[in-house]
């Protein structure tokens, strides 16, 4: 899942416009390619989403984005407040190149594809608690686990911090949690959930003034 940090809502909404219009790109590329999916093919909407932001996309096989099934069914945009979320079918879509251009073209703060949100509530063990029933009641009471431990966010793939003046818990998402937090991510809205990313490393990127991205 790629995951990315805006200044303002209204910034996070033009981004997420921008990449509802790359999926209604891709869905058209799918269906009208004569081989969308050949080893060698480029698909000219990651090209030109580069080309409209300024990053360079990989001319070669490599810039494909790789999902299970058909763009039209897999490919997900969701925004939260300040936060923007792309993803689809458990896949990195896009890689350092989509950060590149999520930063560098469109003003994200931060991006990544290990997202820990950090949430400020009046409440963090009431509002912990009421996120875990709601998911129970969603079926996903194995997908999930509620704790104090701050190492456990060390161990977590996805993770959800409720937090006020050093009074934190966190929901915790192993790998095959993925569809409770997605589940989760709408419940947030209102609450201006922040991106708690690594500040170096293989998932992270941030402004720092030119260093790399990736």
């Amino acid at each position: 899942m790629q995951a990315a940090e805006f200044s303002t809502v209204a910034a996070a909404e033009q981004a997420a416009a921008e990449l509802r219009r790359l999926v209604a790109d891709y869905v058209v590329y799918e269906e009208t390619a004569d081989a969308p999916w050949s080893e060698g093919a480029v698909p000219a909407p990651l090209v030109e989403l580069g080309r409209r932001h300024g990053v360079p996309w990989p001319g070669d096989a490599a810039s494909r984005f790789l999902l299970k099934g058909l763009f039209s069914d897999e490919a997900n945009v969701l925004s939260v407040d300040r936060l923007v979320f792309f993803w689809g079918g458990g896949f990195d879509l896009g890689g350092a190149w989509l950060r590149a251009v999520l930063l560098r073209g469109l003003g994200a703060v931060q991006c990544t594809d290990v997202p820990r949100l950090a949430v400020r509530v009046d409440d963090p063990q009431a509002r912990a608690a009421a996120s875990g029933e709601f998911l129970v009641e969603e079926d996903y009471e194995e997908q999930f686990t509620t704790t104090a431990d701050d190492a456990a966010l060390d161990r977590a793939l996805f993770a959800i911090t409720f937090e006020r003046d050093g009074d934190r818990v966190h929901l915790t998402f192993d790998d095959s949690g993925d569809w409770a937090f997605v589940a989760m991510l709408p419940q947030l809205s209102g609450d201006d959930p922040a991106l708690r990313a690594p500040a170096r490393g293989p998932h992270a990127s941030a402004v720092d003034g030119g260093g790399a991205l990736g």
